[in-house]
């Protein structure tokens, strides 16, 4: 049944439909193959130059350089139009990656400065691109095809690792920043279509009222929806991020050989990348079409609870690499295509500049509350560092289920013809408040 009803929302869509498809899909695979060779080579340079111990303050210093950029891509949005935004940001990623092939291990600062630049730019390019397609996809579609593009963004990272692997070594770290400058302009490329092929106006000053980040925070703050979102994206990195800190922990002290700890993490991490990439083609689909978005939202939340669980009373390396494996499995799978969804019933000004200051800001921000935790629960000097990391996940985790529970009563925005079309399979349709009532 479920193959019958995606090949006739295939065949029913129009020529146009089709091409936005496949540009998304490129989009996504260039996107993530340049994160893919560039997150490695930040990361161990990085590491080269500071150390572990330094990955805390890196975090909490994201904070203000996400607000700067969030607040310049506000500003300058309705003022150039999105095309132009775009080529501006992927402009400054072409020029900062030439400029770390040759200066990164040169310049003392640098590297600090690139480790947070490439955390914050992946999310800039993904925000726009996800911005685009909730202006274009219908909610009935977005089921069969979210899961696709997330798929494609997978395939990319692959890539990028395996390139990463096979040639760090033969042409230098540095160089191989080099190589993402031909997905960089294929992006630019497939970008061009998207935008020419979406539903989406490339809108000029004063047609928008989102105009700075403070504004921003005032649509945030004035939809309970969006406020929703907002703590769940929050809760999610914050978790990810206590049970990373929870994995390297028990790394450090479980496998003492640098090279033994090397070959397992790339061993976790091709666990984590093929997971992710079968839960973004088959696993959303299936979970949304058999439970609907209510159920599927909640299937998060109670899986990782299950992990919080067996590390509270298993607290074994297998089993904190296992809720690692999951988490990080989970994240750029089930939970960004369940994410994603909820942006469909917005206006475009609030994908477009209050999404960017959940997705962006917040989402890479959430570092950073982890870390004061992590540095609080230091300072204070608790001897059970590791059992006390996974009591905070298991309420987190808690809240996070009444979160979902509590944003699934809200009701249905005037915003978007697609806020009449329900995923759920005879349930409730979602509901959403409409921000612009207000």
């Amino acid at each position: 049944m479920s193959w019958k009803v995606f090949k006739k929302e295939i065949l029913e869509l129009s020529t146009s439909q089709k091409f936005f498809i496949v540009c998304a899909m490129i989009c996504g695979f260039c996107i993530m193959g340049d994160y893919g060779i560039v997150r490695p080579v930040s990361h161990s340079v990085f590491l080269s130059t500071y150390g572990s111990h330094f990955f805390p303050y890196v975090w909490i210093a994201i904070v203000p350089f996400n607000f700067l950029i969030i607040e310049l891509y506000n500003r300058f949005l309705p003022k150039i139009g999105i095309q132009r935004m775009f080529y501006s940001i992927l402009g400054c990623i072409v020029g900062i990656n030439v400029l770390a092939a040759l200066f990164l291990s040169k310049i003392p600062a640098f590297p600090f400065f690139f480790y947070i630049w490439k955390e914050i730019y992946v999310m800039l390019l993904f925000q726009q691109l996800w911005s685009l397609i909730h202006s274009t996809i219908r909610m009935g579609q977005a089921k069969f095809l979210y899961g696709l593009f997330f798929g494609f963004g997978g395939i990319g990272a692959i890539c990028g690792s395996k390139f990463t692997d096979y040639c760090a070594v033969k042409i230098g770290s540095l160089n191989l920043l080099l190589g993402s400058l031909p997905l960089l302009c294929l992006l630019a490329f497939a970008f061009y279509f998207l935008l020419k092929f979406s539903q989406v106006e490339n809108k000029a000053a004063g047609e928008t009222q989102i105009t700075n980040f403070a504004k921003g925070v005032k649509a945030i703050r004035n939809s309970k929806y969006l406020l929703f979102i907002l703590a769940i994206v929050v809760t999610m990195q914050v978790v990810t991020t206590l049970v990373y800190y929870q994995f390297n922990t028990a790394l450090e002290s479980s496998i003492a050989n640098q090279d033994l700890r090397t070959e397992y993490c790339g061993r976790i991490f091709g666990y984590a990348n093929i997971a992710s990439f079968a839960i973004q083609l088959f696993g959303a689909f299936l979970l949304v079409h058999f439970l609907g978005l209510r159920r599927s939202h909640l299937t998060i939340p109670i899986f990782l609870l299950f992990n919080a669980v067996g590390s509270l009373f298993f607290p074994s390396f297998a089993m904190i690499t296992a809720a690692f494996v999951t988490i990080k499995a989970f994240d750029f799978s089930l939970f960004g295509v369940l994410k994603e969804m909820l942006y469909i019933p917005l206006k475009q000004e609030e994908k477009f500049q209050a999404k960017a200051i959940i997705d962006v800001f917040a989402y890479r921000s959430s570092k950073a509350v982890a870390s004061c935790l992590i540095l609080a629960l230091q300072i204070v000097g608790f001897s059970e560092m590791l059992p006390t990391l996974s009591w905070i996940t298991f309420l987190l985790l808690s809240g996070w289920v009444f979160l979902v529970y509590r944003m699934f009563q809200l009701k249905a925005p005037d915003a978007s013809e697609e806020a009449s079309l329900s995923l759920e399979n005879k349930e409730p349709q979602l509901e959403v408040e409409n921000p612009l009532e207000k």
